[in-house]
């Protein structure tokens, strides 16, 4: 029963699809997500409109979205017709409440099958349609709507920064998932490598369990990169004095909170990725790996006469003010189950220095430790493997 529930929510092979749909779904991944979440919509479990039974011909015309949405996952079934590559697809909410006639959708109305991207042109379309009509909803609670309001004295915020879902059970909780508008970009320059990095903005989910009433939970998101860089957990919340705020003045006080984290994760990281960048220029093809992103750790395999072994640098949160950790690994031997290690934090260091000897004094170290570390592990050595080595 399990497998059959994997196999139903398989994300899509779009080679199943019929020719025409395919070019429409090709598109449609193709883009970055239109909504807040940092997930991504997800197309799935493809269907046919008709029984096939050439096992060997795929003719699948429909198919699910899934579309994450105001701290919620919505499904959307698309149905196209295989048969009439000329028609526009037809659409099924799981929100029962939702529905717009088609002539209020420009989109489908005016229809082009040349258009590769008038699925997602629809879609995005559509959730905007499903969005008004939830803020239409919130009018009906006079505290949730002022604290919506109240949400446009905000430098910056505008109706695309903030996704409302209103569920049909009076006792679910009403969420508002909010974009903060904190850009580390002239803090962090480096860290911004590509075009989707700028979209990787903080999210706050805000939860009212009483509709008639202000009382809310939050909650911090934060890509998996920057909750690194910043050092913080995934549960992270400001001090109950603050949290016991209005909502604007706790998203002012989070948005202070995270540029404050930026501007003391900045010289860190920049420091942090002098220490890995000089470390590469020096080991050059002997690395094996290292944290492109935040550059936390570097690992070289490195040989001291014919005896190879690992070492991996990891730079702790407080780096330079604290000594990056040195573990030698053996290749040849493990004891336990695990590969024997010996990891140092006690060579001689000091923040005060410059790069160049931080780096000088780390190669250092790690040439007068080879020999010890070798000589240390020698027991554990099978001496017949090391003859059919060498």
């Amino acid at each position: 029963m399990e497998e059959d529930e994997e196999a139903e929510n398989a994300e899509l092979d779009i080679t199943v699809l019929s020719p025409h749909v395919r070019t429409y779904v090709e598109t449609f991944i193709s883009k970055p997500s239109f909504m807040l979440s940092h997930k991504d919509i997800q197309i799935m479990n493809p269907k046919t409109s008709f029984p096939c039974f050439n096992k060997e011909v795929f003719d699948c015309d429909r198919f699910l979205i899934t579309i994450p949405y105001g701290g919620i996952l919505l499904e959307c079934m698309v149905i196209f017709q295989s048969s009439k590559s000329n028609c526009p697809p037809d659409f099924i909410f799981s929100d029962s409440r939702f529905f717009i006639p088609i002539n209020q959708i420009e989109s489908l109305h005016l229809w082009d099958v040349e258009k590769s991207d008038g699925l997602l042109i629809t879609m995005k379309e559509i959730m905007q349609h499903y969005k008004k009509r939830q803020i239409q909803e919130l009018d009906k609670y006079e505290i949730l709507s002022f604290e919506y309001l109240c949400l446009f004295q905000l430098q910056q915020f505008d109706e695309d920064d903030i996704e409302i879902f209103i569920p049909p059970d009076p006792d679910r909780a009403v969420l508002f998932l909010i974009r903060l508008h904190v850009d580390f970009r002239d803090l962090l320059p480096d860290f911004y490598k590509e075009e989707s990095d700028s979209k990787d903005f903080p999210l706050l989910l805000v939860s009212f369990p009483d509709r008639e009433s202000s009382k809310c939970t939050q909650r911090l998101y934060l890509s998996d990169k920057f909750r690194a860089l910043f050092s913080m957990r995934e549960t992270f919340k400001l001090p109950v004095e603050v949290a016991d705020n209005f909502l604007t003045r706790y998203i002012m006080g989070l948005q202070n909170e995270l540029r404050a984290r930026a501007e003391m994760a900045a010289p860190r990281y920049d420091s942090r990725k002098l220490y890995v960048v000089n470390l590469l220029n020096h080991f050059g093809k002997n690395t094996i790996e290292y944290d492109v992103i935040c550059y936390t750790s570097i690992v070289m395999l490195l040989k001291e006469d014919d005896f190879h072994y690992l070492v991996e640098i990891n730079l702790p949160d407080e780096f330079p003010v604290e000594a990056p950790v040195i573990c030698f690994r053996s290749v040849y031997q493990t004891f336990m189950g695990d590969p024997i290690a010996v990891s140092i934090n006690t060579y001689p260091y000091s923040h005060t220095w410059p790069i160049d000897r931080v780096i000088d004094e780390t190669v250092k170290f790690i040439d007068e430790y080879s020999p010890l570390f070798k000589q240390d592990t020698a027991p554990y050595i099978c001496k017949e493997s090391i003859y059919e080595r060498a």
